[in-house]
């Protein structure tokens, strides 16, 4: 078996700034950074295809400079874009404050990624896995439009949700059905013994739940087979900012093509840990 990873969005640029700690309320900090392509969907393909897979970005991109900045990024890494410019809008940002010890806290703004998805001519394969973000299920409109999309898709197409911040709600119950794996952090699987968090969220879908801990790895769980905590390796974290969607993209990179479920999340969570240290 060997497929695409295909996501379906979003895409925004980071704004990065490196700062000494976040300001009080009414202060002000001096910081390093520069904006670049990432976040969401965009850094899940750039790191699919870092790990060898065929990777399409089926997201919506602005026309302004920011969408430029998303656009060069994707073609650098010659990852596809079948969808139209949205012409009447740019490609949100995320502000994004970067502590010492990695930690990242976000002030997004949203823009052409929201648009209306525009789906209905985009071709899956049988062997493909679909990526859905959360970030692009908030609005009701889009959110039904992707659900009704996913729901269509060939039962051998692999569908994973990375929910973001906003948890298994952020995901239309419909859609939650047509979920193979449900990718998150603790806190988005709802906090508490991770192991029981993704044990149960594997019961929901159709194959499983990979639980990220950052440091401490993640948690594994299968339908009907206990879930198996795999550590990460140890490493000195510059920034945690798109650990996840590393995580994300790799471990389907490595489904699509054609490793047991255990050894795919070995590998995102390597490359998790690589990517946090650069």
């Amino acid at each position: 078996m060997s497929g695409r990873v295909v996501s379906l969005g979003n895409a925004v640029v980071d704004v990065a700034l490196a700062v000494p700690s976040l300001p009080r309320r009414g202060d002000d900090v001096l910081a390093d950074g520069a904006p670049e392509a990432g976040g969401g969907g965009l850094r899940a393909v750039l790191a699919a295809r870092g790990a060898g897979a065929e990777a399409l970005f089926a997201g919506r991109i602005g026309t302004g400079p920011f969408g430029d900045l998303i656009r060069a990024a994707l073609r650098r890494a010659d990852v596809a874009m079948p969808l139209a410019p949205v012409a009447e809008a740019d490609s949100g940002i995320a502000i994004t404050l970067v502590e010492p010890d990695g930690e990242r806290s976000f002030v997004t703004t949203t823009g052409a990624e929201l648009a209306d998805p525009d789906l209905d001519g985009l071709t899956i394969g049988h062997d493909d896995a679909v990526h859905v973000s959360g970030y692009g299920l908030q609005e009701p409109g889009r959110a039904a439009a992707v659900g009704r999309f996913v729901a269509g898709l060939p039962e051998s197409v692999t569908v994973l949700l990375d929910p973001g911040p906003f948890g298994v709600g952020s995901a239309p119950p419909a859609l939650l059905g047509r979920i193979d794996w449900w990718s998150g952090t603790a806190a988005e699987a709802g906090g508490g013994d991770p192991e029981r968090a993704a044990a149960a969220l594997a019961a929901r879908v159709r194959r499983g739940a990979v639980v990220r801990l950052g440091a401490d790895g993640c948690v594994l769980a299968e339908r009907r087979a206990d879930p198996v905590r795999l550590p990460a390796p140890a490493v000195r974290v510059r920034s945690t900012n798109g650990a996840g969607d590393t995580h994300v993209g790799t471990f389907l990179a490595h489904l699509v093509t054609g490793a047991d479920p255990i050894a795919a999340a070995v590998a995102a969570t390597a490359a998790a840990s690589a990517f946090v240290a650069r």
